[in-house]
């Protein structure tokens, strides 16, 4: 099974929800296990009342709403499914409207030649989620080229998005309902310039192996199949730090629609290698094992000292900055870029580095600080408060 026998529920109410809803969200991706993990969970008692915000927090409503309609109507509670379909309506709204907003973008961009490929989200929802299925979302991620980037940030300015409220790559909508993120490579560098040494590769080499999606009507592009599964488990680890289970559905979505995708993983820069091998193994010991020849061939055959423990920490909650930033050291090829990342993370010297830490909305010094204690947590081990 999965998730019961995870260190981050320990209360005896989060013990017998999570079972459930990773059952459920199995159900709703069509996995094959998935009657079996539905049937077995929901033969125990389920704390119903608290099964809606447990799948807000985790981001898998819509995704649980269709799992547990498809096999256990019956059995759950009305009132829940009442609010899981509510749920999935607002989050249905708002993907109708980032939809609209990336197709007038990305139209407005294609007739100005920019060539410019969509990231998860919108992409995903269309090419690798059952029909019908939401994805959650919060903005419109795309990546372009460095050279295009001036000409996409006038263009965006011209449409009246602004980008002075967090980061230089973050474009605010006018009445501020939505952002589109613009990124210039595969690996967030905003903040930690060394972490793109993870997966240099030029953007040229990605646009070849794009494919196409429908968007609003119109034909965008998106990574290939093999380039979106290394770039999920690329952006779970170095991102999210592996928390949440909006990236293991992600993940197995699209594992689902390119089986064939995880092959091209062993001849990916050793830290994209990695990076797969981490996911492929916390799905594995979450009970969900979809690829277990490519997690034999892709095992690192020497781990790093600590690696074991920080790859452990992924099944405890708010360990995020702890997580990313071991697994991040352990990706990073060489002692020297790995030592420029250690510099750059305690040190930020650029002034987009500095606001960063305040994006929770907390004065830039005090979230600097909050950032250092993670820091020290992580080296000396020990359990971030709750």
């Amino acid at each position: 099974m999965a998730w019961e026998h995870s260190p981050q529920h320990t209360g005896s109410q989060k013990q017998s929800v999570a079972p459930a809803i990773w059952a459920g969200v199995l159900a709703g991706l069509g996995r094959p296990e998935a009657a079996e993990h539905l049937a077995a969970c929901l033969a125990g008692p389920t704390a119903w009342a608290d099964v809606p915000a447990e799948a807000r927090r985790l981001r898998v409503a819509p995704l649980l709403y269709a799992g547990l309609r498809s096999g256990a109507a019956e059995t759950v509670p009305p009132d829940v499914l009442d609010a899981l379909r509510r749920m999935t309506l607002t989050l249905g709204a708002r993907s109708a409207r980032l939809e609209r907003a990336a197709a007038a973008a990305i139209a407005a961009v294609s007739a100005d030649g920019i060539p410019v490929l969509v990231l998860k989200g919108l992409a995903l929802q269309t090419l690798a989620y059952p029909p019908g299925i939401v994805r959650p979302m919060d903005d419109v991620d795309l990546l372009v080229s460095p050279t295009d980037m001036p000409r996409l940030r006038r263009l965006l300015w011209r449409l009246g998005y602004r980008n002075d409220l967090r980061g230089e790559e973050d474009f605010f909508a006018p009445d501020l309902s939505h952002s589109i993120d613009v990124h210039t490579g595969l690996v967030n560098t905003t903040r930690l310039p060394a972490r793109g040494a993870l997966w240099p590769e030029p953007f040229q080499a990605i646009w070849e192996r794009r494919q196409p999606f429908a968007l609003g009507g119109a034909t965008a592009w998106t990574l290939g199949p093999s380039d979106t599964v290394q770039h999920l488990a690329v952006h779970a680890v170095h991102h999210h730090g592996m928390q949440g289970a909006g990236w293991m559905a992600d993940l197995l979505a699209a594992l689902r629609t390119w089986p064939d995708a995880i092959h091209a993983a062993p001849t990916a820069p050793a830290g994209v290698r990695r990076s797969v091998w981490y996911c492929l193994e916390v799905l594995a010991g979450r009970g969900c094992d979809p690829a277990p020849a490519a997690r034999a061939a892709l095992r690192p055959r020497r781990l790093l000292p600590g690696e074991r423990s920080a790859l452990a920490m992924a099944t405890e909650t708010d360990r995020s900055a702890q997580i990313r930033y071991a697994l991040t050291l352990a990706c990073l090829p060489g002692w020297s870029r790995r030592a420029a990342f250690v510099r750059q993370a305690v040190f930020p010297s650029d002034p987009i580095d500095a606001r960063g830490f305040a994006d929770a909305g907390q004065p830039s010094r005090r979230a600097r600080l909050a950032h250092w204690g993670h820091l020290v947590r992580l080296a000396a081990g020990r359990r971030s408060p709750s």
